[in-house]
């Protein structure tokens, strides 16, 4: 349970810490919007992909007990 409890709090500090560097570091400090722009485009496409890795993950967890989610391509089974 303190392993836990640690590891939430690392990564609390830790997105605390990411905003900060964005903020200070990236934005105000460097003065170059395309760094911060290519940080968030990056962020954003990571993002999506856990996203769509994820709703495939549960949609095939919930298929094993009857429960169908639409496909995200339209591409699915047939019926």
């Amino acid at each position: 349970m303190i392993a836990l409890i640690d590891f939430v709090s690392r990564v609390v500090g830790d997105i605390g810490r990411f905003v900060d560097i964005f903020l200070n570091d990236l934005i105000l400090g460097a003065g170059d919007p395309l760094s911060a722009l290519l940080v968030v485009v990056g962020q954003v496409l990571l993002v999506g992909a856990v996203a769509v890795f994820g709703y495939a993950a549960v949609g095939a967890l919930l298929n094993e007990i009857g429960v169908t989610l639409p496909a995200l391509g339209g591409r699915g089974r047939s019926e």
